[in-house]
């Protein structure tokens, strides 16, 4: 039980202090019309419950807010309902059920998206931890699969390069035969081989010797540097590039262009001045809470 405690207060220090930042931001400039949705990480819900009214009248509104709004934020929503829900339900369950129950998870993720795109086509059902959990769970067997040792059998760089290709490969047919419009909002079937072929290229991304040139690659200082701030990264990205539209600075080139290089130029500053002045400070007080019982965390959780 003190592990668990430990894990949550440690996912709250790396979590939560940059988001409510950015979060009371949005808020006191006025952008957000659901702010206890954002303050309680339900955005993805209200934004699934939104997408039941007439469908022009709710694309109409999320068009328009995507940006302002800031409304990409509904991933964290799901993200920390993940692990509110999942190390409980890892706690609960024996050693000896684990994989079972995993597999259980994934097949009532499955289950659950298939109803949904039966009953609610055209709502947005895939920002729904239930749909969504696909993703995680496909993670969470390979994690727990390793850490059972049985996947010897799997040869990592293969895993990585595999996994990456039928990803891209997926991604592509879907794109290009499937459905159009919100891909990630109303996903379709090839969800499963996608998440599957995610979990290959993750454990295998994972588990490559550090001598592998994509471990190499990833190792490379400013990659390393902008990956620790990647999170702050994704909350600002999109306020960063309305700030420098409001800015009325104009670079030598189209104005499609412009926002990008501008907003991109403009998130990188905001993410160091929080990472360095903000985020970095607090979640360096996980130090005074180590995990018990292990020999430390590879990715500093």
């Amino acid at each position: 039980l003190k592990r668990l405690e430990v894990f949550y207060v440690r996912r709250i220090l790396r979590i939560c202090p940059a988001y409510y930042l950015v979060v009371l931001l949005l808020v006191t400039m006025g952008l957000v019309n659901y702010p206890l949705a954002y303050l309680g990480y339900v955005l993805n819900i209200k934004l699934f419950a939104a997408s039941l009214a007439p469908f022009a009248e709710f694309q109409q509104w999320f068009m328009e807010a995507w940006r302002r709004q800031s409304v990409h934020l509904w991933s964290l929503s799901v993200e920390e309902q993940f692990y509110i829900v999942y190390p409980l339900l890892l706690y609960l369950t024996s050693v000896r059920w684990r994989t079972a129950m995993l597999v259980t998870v994934l097949f009532m993720s499955i289950a659950v998206r298939l109803w949904l795109m039966a009953h609610y086509p055209r709502s947005f059902y895939g920002t729904l931890l239930p749909v969504c959990a696909e993703y995680f769970v496909w993670g969470c067997l390979f994690s727990w699969l390793e850490n059972r040792r049985r996947l010897t059998w799997l040869w990592p760089p293969r895993a990585l390069w595999v996994g990456l290709f039928s990803v891209v490969l997926l991604v592509a047919i879907e794109f290009h035969f499937g459905q159009s419009g919100f891909l990630q909002f109303s996903v379709s079937n090839y969800q499963t081989p996608i998440a599957a072929a995610m979990g290959f290229f993750i454990w295998g991304l994972w588990s490559v010797d550090d001598t592998h040139i994509v471990a190499r690659a990833l190792s490379f200082r400013p990659f390393v540097y902008f990956g620790e701030m990647s999170y702050t990264l994704y909350l600002v990205h999109l306020i960063a590039w309305d700030l420098f539209s409001a800015t009325g600075i104009v670079l030598p080139f189209s104005p499609e262009t412009n926002g990008l290089i501008g907003g991109f130029a403009l998130s990188l500053l905001m993410g160091m001045a929080i990472w360095h002045g903000f985020e970095k400070p607090i979640y360096g007080l996980r130090r005074y809470l180590p995990y018990i019982g292990t020999q430390g965390s590879k990715t500093g959780v």
